[in-house]
């Protein structure tokens, strides 16, 4: 039995390796494909991305043509180029540092030479793009946006940089990728499918038609489309009351959990990062050091809690039995927490119970029943960490859900579920009360 098994394995290995090799080199033409890429210029379609909608259905971010100029290094052959340069407005020195980038890549592989013309730079360059051989034309799509705030949110669209390209082969030199907010959050849902179409050269470089009739071209799939759940004029609103202020706004829907505002301020408008000034209007933004327009106090800063804060504190208070709905407190328009240290308080004064405690946001009263509950451990470093961890179970300190790249330890979701989107959003939402909290006591 052993004399036969080896013998037989060998054969088998051998049986199984030649398949795979007729297969490769007589079946299978990707391989070749590849290895004929000398005479094949590869063109890709690139799809619409995905428009943006509010949770009302209104539009707000669409697409606008936009056209690059791409360039194969090892065609570019006896060409003017100062007509070149004077009619694209670059200098000698841009073109050459263009054409080098661009060898770099690939010599022989297409990539972004000058990007986001208009139409009327298209059509300039166009009348005379035959004097100007292994330079063509590429249309894309650009977002366009249909507001003027809101940049926060959308995020921007930029090329891909070589780290992205090693990391995701599905990009190439040139490719458009969304950076920041829901371009980002929501790339692979947006961006769609690129097409791709090979064609054929001869030996004197000229295209011929189709690589064996198109049997290996794709055509585009466009991007999905998605719905927000943010209400357009409660975040243009929003905006306009921190016109001339600096701090961030958060409007939250309480029964699910979705942000119906996410403002940020000083903001800009997302139409500045879009065209061939995009480049400097965002290193201008960059570099704003006073103003830091790019920083997202919304979702980053850190202010104090203020007085939505009291609120947890009575929920834990209850929770732990310290006081009751009826337990009251008087207030002498301040709590005096320390010798010589005073706490104003902004309500009435006098004998307040829970419920006059909340309307009234007495200062007073909630810092007794923080006490009360510290104190009924005994043991003030104890009581603390009770305390602490009730907090934590409202979700302070914690991610839960939150769909934006954006963010330190965030608790909402963004995206609202509907039939024309893909469907994220409200049922990613972590429970706000996943600890020991008793809710139906509340």
């Amino acid at each position: 039995m052993r004399k036969v098994l080896l013998p037989t394995i060998i054969f088998i290995a051998t049986i199984l390796l030649v398949i795979r090799l007729f297969y490769l080199q007589v079946i299978d033409d990707s391989l070749k494909l590849k290895s004929d890429n000398n005479a094949i210029k590869i063109k890709y379609d690139y799809p619409e991305r995905g428009y943006i909608y509010d949770r009302n259905g209104k539009l707000l971010v669409a697409n606008q043509p936009s056209y690059d100029i791409m360039v194969i290094p090892k065609d570019v052959k006896d060409i003017d180029v100062d007509e070149f340069c004077s009619l694209l407005k670059i200098t000698r020195e841009d073109y050459d540092k263009k054409i080098a980038k661009a060898k770099v890549y690939s010599p022989r592989l297409p990539s972004v030479f000058l990007s986001q013309l208009n139409k009327k730079e298209y059509a300039a360059f166009q009348e005379i793009q035959r004097k100007f051989v292994g330079f063509y034309i590429q249309k894309r799509a650009l977002r366009d946006y249909q507001v003027a705030f809101g940049a926060n949110v959308f995020g921007f669209i930029t090329q891909v940089n070589d780290k992205i390209i090693e990391k995701n082969p599905y990009y190439k030199s040139g490719d458009l990728i969304g950076r920041q907010g829901v371009e980002e959050s929501y790339e692979d849902f947006l961006r769609g499918v690129k097409g791709v179409k090979y064609i054929q050269k001869d030996k004197y470089n000229r295209d011929i038609g189709s690589y064996k009739e198109g049997r290996f071209d794709t055509i585009s799939v466009q991007g999905k489309d998605i719905t927000l759940s943010i209400d357009a004029e409660l975040q243009k609103y929003g905006e306009e009351l921190m016109i001339n202020k600096r701090g961030g706004i958060v409007a939250i829907e309480p029964k699910t959990g979705e942000i119906l505002a996410l403002v940020t301020a000083p903001s800009y408008d997302p139409a500045i990062l879009v065209g061939r000034q995009r480049s400097k209007n965002y290193t201008m933004l960059y570099h704003d050091s006073i103003a830091k327009p790019l920083y997202d106090r919304g979702l980053l800063a850190e202010y104090t809690p203020g007085s939505p804060f009291k609120i947890l504190t009575g929920l834990v208070a209850l929770q732990e039995g310290a006081i009751d709905e009826t337990t009251a407190f008087s207030c002498h328009h301040g709590f005096s927490y320390a010798p010589g240290r005073f706490m104003k308080c902004h309500c009435h004064g006098g004998s307040l119970q829970l419920h006059r405690g909340i309307y009234e946001s007495c200062n007073t009263f909630f810092s007794s029943s923080y006490m009360k509950t510290i104190d009924k451990y005994g043991n003030p470093p104890k009581g603390v960490d009770v305390w602490s961890n009730h907090l934590k179970s409202f979700g302070l300190g914690q991610f839960m859900g939150y769909d934006l790249p954006t963010g330190k330890k965030e608790a909402f979701q963004l995206l609202k579920p509907t039939r024309k989107c893909i469907r994220v959003g409200v049922g990613q939402v972590k429970q706000l009360f996943p600890m020991p909290l008793d809710r139906e006591k509340f």
